[in-house]
């Protein structure tokens, strides 16, 4: 998309969304990205990268899981790998191992669920899994960045002298100390370093008592610092051993970084993948605070808003705990250009850079703050001309610049064109200026762009209610208290209630009556006219916010009564089943009086104890068959509760009796959407088992 004009993303305060991003991100190079976003050339890349910001914002929405993507920032290092001779640090090197391990998870991730992550598995197409690098960095450097002493037997013979020697010079130095102290010559109990030398901190009066190398003398002079003359060999030999220590680790750095030089082109590539992906995660964060959603996208010029919010207002006020009144418009093949017009500080420019700084968000590829049923489109051309661009260089009025971009704009014009304009025709002549505006209208329209225009002109509001393609629109405004609503009312233009507020704020009614016979009457009533019209729409606006508070308090009084109805049939049911429990108890009582009476008059008994268990058992296998269905629907609900902790979105599930699996995309109360392939099913929960890594088979 091509923007026509000047610091047209500043005037839209696109930089300021740059900065909201760039806070979420993690490293400077991603905080960069941000910083420099701009409406992306290429459809198809547009479109994938906007794919990529909701597939991520998915997972973050859903709770999901997805390796943790942050790292500690190596673009140096990966600058410094790529010149000849350089030698990495053992830091520099740790940077890197952990960028590989941390790439290698995301690609083992992303592999398993590609069904699920199609988009943002594209994000690592430029990279692949190895453990070389991870084998060739942990020979040499361990956890702590520290070159290990296994790294070469030279080292491991030095690092054991050097230990040695260490100790030694401790044991020594440690006697000394403890004689000079009992001698009262030492200004300090503890050893010094001085030119990385070890030495005793001695009062100066004291210094001719001790032998030894004098290295320095504090700044008062009161303290002299004495390597004493015994330690001074074996201080040698330490410090000849450091230096021995230090050229083997370069050696060993210096071999390891020509190993490592030769995977330079995929380090690079893991630090480009990394910072994009962290980058695509701060728009995934983005979009969940502005509750943003990828709109649909039309291939045909169409924008169709519901609902949506200027972002910038929108996180002002949530921090205030205030609300903002949503905007839903319409721009389509019908009514391609929209010309609001009413007061001022209606919200008409509000609107109109909405509407714009949304496009400039989809084009950049943000997800926008509008309902998920939005639809959209790419534009070619963004054309705007907001705001005071009067040019000092060229000694050019406003007006003369604003005409210079109207020609502009009349060349650029297509169906694929965005045209956002506040205050048309404003900066000279009323009526000659809003001729032009007229002229430019009908032009613009002839060459169908689309576009939101604001307006006063009365006959551009007149054009507007007769051009085929153009509508007119108006900010909902409250005449009886002079205030604004900041609600969008289309097919109806807005009066500027220019003569309500002068009379509010008390201006002589002598100079108002004197105003209003200056004006045309016919102008005056249009005013008067859609004054009326909103005062009417106003009425019918409350009267709908009323009704739908009736229909809410009669939806909530149904539903109270058919839970009533519920409880009352419950209560009847189990009265019921009390009934008949009863009627059986006592039909039991009657058998059992009748088996005693048996039991007392007839000698075989044992006829007697076999109809009483016969009867005993029929009544034991009646409740176990009542029974029954309760129990299976228990153990079905404890079955279903088991897996829906175990099953999560991106969980890979199979379906019970079959080898076959797949990934879980969404879950619908005990119902789960798998994706099995390219088949998508919705299976019911009980009839799926979650499938682990190590009895994948």
């Amino acid at each position: 998309m091509k923007i026509h004009g000047e610091d047209i993303l500043k005037l839209f305060e696109f930089d300021k969304v740059c900065e909201q991003v760039a806070f979420h991100c993690r490293s400077a190079s991603a905080r960069r990205l941000a910083l420099s976003m701009e409406p992306i050339q290429s459809r198809d890349h547009l479109n994938l990268i906007l794919r990529q910001t909701e597939e991520y914002k998915s997972t973050l929405a859903n709770k999901g899981h997805f390796p943790d993507t942050t790292f500690e920032d190596f673009e140096a290092d990966c600058q410094l790998l790529s010149k000849a001779g350089s030698v990495l640090t053992e830091m520099q090197f740790s940077r890197i191992r952990s960028a590989s391990s941390t790439v290698n998870s995301i690609l083992k991730f992303l592999k398993e669920r590609q069904e699920f992550y199609t988009s943002l598995s594209e994000v690592m197409s430029g990279v692949y899994e190895t453990k070389e690098i991870i084998e060739e960095i942990d020979a040499i450097i361990d956890a702590h960045a520290i070159v290990k002493n296994s790294a070469s037997p030279e080292l491991q013979d030095i690092r054991n002298q050097l230990h040695s020697k260490r100790r030694e010079a401790d044991k020594r130095f440690r006697s000394y100390i403890n004689e000079l102290n009992k001698k009262g010559w030492l200004r300090e109990n503890e050893e010094n370093f001085y030119n990385n030398r070890r030495v005793l901190a001695i009062p100066s009066e004291f210094k001719r008592n001790v032998k030894g190398l004098i290295h320095g003398k504090s700044e008062s002079g009161k303290t002299t610092f004495i390597e004493p003359e015994e330690l001074v060999e074996l201080n040698n030999s330490v410090s000849e051993l450091e230096q021995d220590e230090r050229s083997e680790i370069l050696r060993l750095l210096r071999e390891l970084t020509e190993k490592i030089r030769t995977h330079a082109v995929l380090i690079t590539a893991y630090h480009s993948v990394l910072t994009l992906l962290d980058f695509i995660r701060a728009k995934a964060l983005y979009a969940l605070e502005l509750n943003a959603h990828l709109p649909k996208i039309d291939k045909n010029s169409r924008v169709e808003l519901y609902d949506a919010v200027h972002p910038l207002l929108y996180l002002k006020n949530k921090k205030l705990n205030q609300s903002v009144v949503p905007l839903t418009i319409f721009l389509n093949q019908d009514n391609r250009i929209l010309v609001i017009s009413g007061p001022n500080a209606g919200g008409k420019s509000i609107t109109l850079k909405t509407v714009g700084l949304l496009q400039l968000m989809l084009q950049s590829g943000l997800l926008v703050p509008a309902k998920q049923n939005s639809c959209m489109c790419f534009f070619n051309h963004f054309l705007a001309d907001i705001g005071d661009s009067q040019s000092i260089e060229n000694a050019l009025s406003t007006y003369s610049s604003r005409l210079i971009r109207m020609n502009n704009f009349l060349r650029s014009a297509n169906n694929r064109s965005l045209i956002l304009i506040d205050e048309f025709g404003t900066g000279t002549d009323p009526e000659l200026g809003g001729a032009i505006a007229e002229a430019v209208l009908e032009e613009l329209n002839k060459r169908k762009a689309f576009g939101v225009f604001t307006t006063h002109y009365t006959n551009i509001k007149l054009i507007a209610e007769n051009l085929p393609g153009v509508q007119n629109a108006s900010m909902l405004f409250d005449p009886e208290t002079l205030s604004p609503k900041y609600q969008l009312i289309t097919g109806q233009p807005g009066s500027s209630y220019t003569f309500e507020v002068a009379e509010r704020i008390g201006l002589p009614q002598h100079v108002l009556d004197k105003a209003k016979s200056k004006v045309q009457k016919d102008k005056l009533k249009l005013n008067t006219l859609l004054s009326g019209l909103h005062l009417q729409k106003n009425k019918q606006v409350e009267e709908s916010k009323s009704l739908k508070l009736q229909e809410a308090k009669m939806s909530a009084a149904e539903m109270q009564y058919k839970e009533m109805t519920k409880k009352l049939e419950l209560k009847m049911e189990k009265d019921k089943s009390k009934r008949e429990e009863t009627q059986k108890l006592a039909l039991l009582g009657r058998k059992m009086n009748s088996l005693l009476e048996e039991w007392e008059q007839n000698k075989d008994r044992k006829a007697v104890i076999k109809k009483f268990v016969g009867s005993l058992t029929a009544e034991v296998k009646r409740k176990a068959a009542e029974n029954a269905p309760a129990k299976v629907e228990k153990r079905k609900q404890a079955l279903i509760e088991k897996l829906k902790k175990e099953i999560q979105v991106g969980s890979r599930v199979r379906m019970l009796k079959s080898k076959q699996t797949g990934v879980v995309e969404e879950i619908k109360k005990n119902d789960v959407v798998v994706l099995f392939g390219s088949i998508r099913a919705i299976v019911a929960i009980q009839n799926l088992q979650p499938v682990y890594e190590n009895d994948e088979s």
